[in-house]
């Protein structure tokens, strides 16, 4: 390895990437858009996908703290060796991800990063503002991934996304916009079966749009398969919304 490989790997450089996004939630997956002449990026190993996605997670770190998380098990003299392979790995595929210091690490600024919008998005419903429907992603964090760093967060955006495609949802019911609303609570609701919140909105916006009959299918689709899986019934509100 010579001296100019060494230091792009580790991550001391902030190289520019240029657009580039990091999906976590339903997959993990790193783009860039720069044209073929300024690199291509290929597929990253599973130390330097696992290292990406934690800078992802928490921002800008100490190496301390992302080598005992990344290898909990291991004695920091070899955990502080696997991160800088890690490094060397992810700088060697994609030049310019990851920005480090002496004593630090960071994704490149420039990388957008699905759960930063997510968390933004839904600051910004929580103030109230009106916001647009589309634009970012969604789905399980990190499926398939039992890292205890991910596990402990999983819950938390599963209930982040819920809840913002419920109050986006409720906003474009609001607005008049029908359809957008319904698939926004349809979404909610192939995430999420049995959240009663999901199945209320669907029945309500349907209702709005003057289709009683599909209010009543979707509340009687939700009403069995509540008594199926948990033996209970729905809650008297949503069931009203129905019954005239």
């Amino acid at each position: 390895m010579d001296s100019n490989a060494a230091v792009a790997g580790s991550g001391e450089t902030a190289e520019s990437v240029g657009p580039a996004r990091l999906r976590l939630l339903g997959a993990f997956e790193v783009t860039e858009s720069r044209p073929a002449a300024h690199g291509c990026w290929g597929e990253l190993p599973h130390s330097a996908r696992r290292l990406v996605a934690f800078l992802g997670l928490h921002g800008n770190v100490t190496r301390d703290f992302a080598a005992g998380s990344l290898w909990p098990d291991s004695r920091e003299s070899h955990a502080q060796a696997d991160l800088r392979t890690a490094l060397w790995r992810t700088g060697s595929i994609c030049p310019g991800l990851v920005v480090g210091k002496r004593t630090s690490l960071q994704l490149n600024p420039q990388v957008r990063v699905d759960v930063a919008e997510l968390q933004e998005l839904s600051r910004r419903l929580r103030a109230g503002h009106l916001v647009e429907g589309g634009g970012w992603s969604y789905g399980v964090l990190l499926p398939g991934w039992y890292d205890e760093w991910v596990v402990v967060v999983r819950e938390r955006y599963r209930q982040l996304q819920l809840h913002a495609l419920e109050e986006l949802a409720e906003q474009l019911l609001t607005r008049g916009a029908y359809g957008p609303a319904l698939d926004l609570a349809l979404t909610a609701v192939e995430y999420e079966p049995l959240r009663q919140s999901c199945q209320h909105l669907v029945a309500r916006i349907h209702l709005a749009e003057g289709n009683f009959a599909e209010a009543v299918r979707s509340v009687n689709a939700f009403k069995d398969l509540l008594w199926r899986e948990l033996g209970v019934q729905p809650s008297p509100e949503l069931l009203r919304l129905v019954t005239w």
